[in-house]
């Protein structure tokens, strides 16, 4: 056979002996890892009912979605919550637009435009309390905030460096720098 006609043939033997380690380094290159998602449950239209020991509804939550996390954590999106005394009526309410609760759900950090309202009978308009940030201790019913809150009631208008809320026994603390004052009728 002559030299010529090797050539091609050669050439073509190391284009395919190239063309299949390129394969074989192919096969062996490891599989794309996936990464697990953030959360281990998504729920939305949350609504959920919390009972004392004696079987009377003690308070609710509502929320647009709940994430809860790989670490027990619970973010809220557009968290609501109303607690009951006796009467079978909402006392108070709050209302923010994201809440974070950690692992064991005893507190509840709320942020972004935070509403806390109280509804009383007879009462023209109520107590509303508005401020960016409160902390909620769920077991002992406290809530409290270091962030400035402007609070109306009616005509009535008062503000103060922070608060804080005793539920079970009705106080409202308002702390530092108050301010306050009446509209005329």
């Amino acid at each position: 056979m002559p030299k010529r006609s090797l050539i091609p043939l050669v050439v073509a033997l190391a284009a395919a002996v190239a063309a299949m380690s390129g394969l074989e380094t192919m096969r062996e290159s490891p599989a794309p890892t996936l990464t697990a998602p953030a959360y281990n449950a998504l729920a939305e239209g949350v609504d959920l009912r919390f009972h004392d020991d004696a079987g009377r509804l003690g308070y609710a939550l509502r929320a647009a979605r709940q994430v809860r996390s790989g670490d027990g954590t619970i973010e809220w999106s557009g968290p609501s919550l109303q607690w009951y005394a006796g009467n079978g009526g909402a006392d108070w309410q709050v209302e923010a637009e994201r809440g974070v609760s950690p692992a064991g759900g005893e507190r509840l950090a709320l942020s972004g435009n935070v509403m806390l309202r109280r509804n009383e009978a007879g009462d023209s308009g109520g107590l509303t309390l508005t401020t960016s940030s409160l902390d909620i201790d769920l077991m002992d019913e406290v809530i409290a905030t270091d962030t400035r809150v402007e609070m109306t009631s009616g005509a009535l208008w008062q503000s103060a460096a922070g608060l804080v809320l005793h539920l079970p026994e009705d106080s409202l603390l308002m702390l530092g720098d108050i301010r306050g004052g009446h509209a005329r009728p």
